[in-house]
Parts: C-alpha cells; structure tokens; sequence
C-alpha cells in the first residue's frame, strides 16, 4: 500500500507531499527500531532481574546456614575467654581457698580454638564467573568481595590460638603436669608457676583476639548478620 502511495505521488510530481511521505515514513521505521529496542531491553531487564532473585535466595539460604552454625562455635569461643576471665580474677589470690577452687575449676577451659568452615559454594560462584553483576546492591556486592579477608582473618587468629596451645602449652604441661588427673598436686602447682602463668596471659590475649573479630563492626558475624538482611528479596 505504501508502495503504491508513494508511486502516486512520483507520477503527480508532487514533491513536497512526497518529501513528507518519506520523512513520515522514516520516523515509523525508527519509532519501530526504538520500541524493538524498548521491549528487548524490557525482556533483558526481566531476565536479569529473574536471575538476581535466584541469587539471593541461595545467598539469603547459605549465610543463614552459616550463621546458625557460627552461633554454637561463638558459644563455645567466649566460654573459652570467660573461663580465662574468671581464672585471672582469682589467680593473685590464690592463697585463698574459694579463689584456688576457681583458678583450678576455670583454667582447663581457657583453651579452645574453635576452627569455623562456612559454605562458600555460593559466593566463589558468583565471583569466579561474574554473576555478581548480577546483584544490583552495592552495600552486599561489597560485603560479598571482602567477605573472603573477613573469613581468613578470623581464621588465622583461631590459628594462632590453637598452635599457641600445640606449639608451647600442651608440650609445657605435657613435661610438668597431668592430663590424667586434672586435680593433681603437679597441675596445682602449675597454677604457682610463673612460666605457665605468662602462658595464660598469652592465651588469654589470643582468646581476646578471636573475640574482637566477632564484636568489631566488621567483624565475621556482623557480615553474615548483613548479608543475610541485604539478600533478602523484596521486590
């Protein structure tokens, strides 16, 4: 039909009508090209959109796993402190009675070194193959690329308190105490000796160090905490 339109126009000469046939013309074909444009990007949009929700689902599922599983490793990390805590309370009046039964009943328990393996399958994913674009919250993109340092921090500080244990505690005890019987004259002894009381302010100051990195504001809990909240799908 357009053909035969713009056929009639030539035939008649009439320019002027032809020349705004034309421009009409042009401006449907680009008017079609912008919408084909508008609705593809509409469909790129939905899919990327569709694709991010499934991405915080495993994310919000993972680190709620996580940090269910981190709640008995902190239970037990700040029992391990608190004992130490209750031990150096007591420890300069050890002469007396009530404040020996202390030192003995707490010590064993300032040593733990609670190691902590997260589920990561989700968050290696989706940097190693750049899915992370997909999330269109810079708050918990940030949160997810530095989540890997915040891991290792808090791990090499369990490190540190557990070799310190193996490497110079255990061995000390090992030569001037006993494992056997955690009552024994050799172990009260130990609680006297000033060798093995620098040990426990040692300990006691790794246990403190573990702590820190989960009260800090950017401590491995209070990530968790906001990855958790931030991939929660609302929209």
């Amino acid at each position: 039909m357009f053909r035969v339109i713009k056929q009639n126009l030539l035939k008649n000469q009439d320019l002027r009508a032809y020349l705004k046939y034309a421009f009409g013309e042009i401006i449907l074909v680009m008017l079609g090209i912008l919408l084909a444009i508008q609705i593809n990007n509409w469909r790129e949009e939905h899919k990327n959109v569709q694709r991010e929700k499934l991405i915080l689902k495993d994310l919000n599922k993972d680190f709620s796993q996580n940090l269910e599983k981190f709640k008995s490793v902190k239970k037990f990390q700040y029992r391990t402190f608190n004992s130490g805590a209750v031990v150096f309370r007591n420890i300069q009046k050890i002469h007396i009675p009530v404040n020996r039964d202390s030192v003995y009943k707490y010590l064993p328990g300032m040593f733990g070194g609670y190691t902590y393996y997260p589920s990561n399958g989700v968050v290696e994913s989706l940097i190693s193959t750049g899915d992370i674009k997909y999330i269109r919250n810079d708050s918990l993109k940030k949160l997810l690329v530095s989540w890997k340092d915040v891991l290792k921090d808090y791990s090499d500080r369990v490190a540190i308190e557990i070799r310190f244990w193996s490497n110079n505690v255990e061995p000390y005890v090992i030569k001037n105490g006993d494992f056997l019987q955690i009552s024994s004259d050799k172990n009260k002894q130990l609680a006297e000796d000033p060798v093995f009381i620098n040990m426990l302010v040692r300990q006691q100051h790794y246990n403190r160090n573990v702590i820190n990195t989960i009260e800090e504001k950017d401590g491995i809990e209070h990530y968790m905490k906001e990855i958790v909240r931030l991939s929660k799908f609302n929209n």
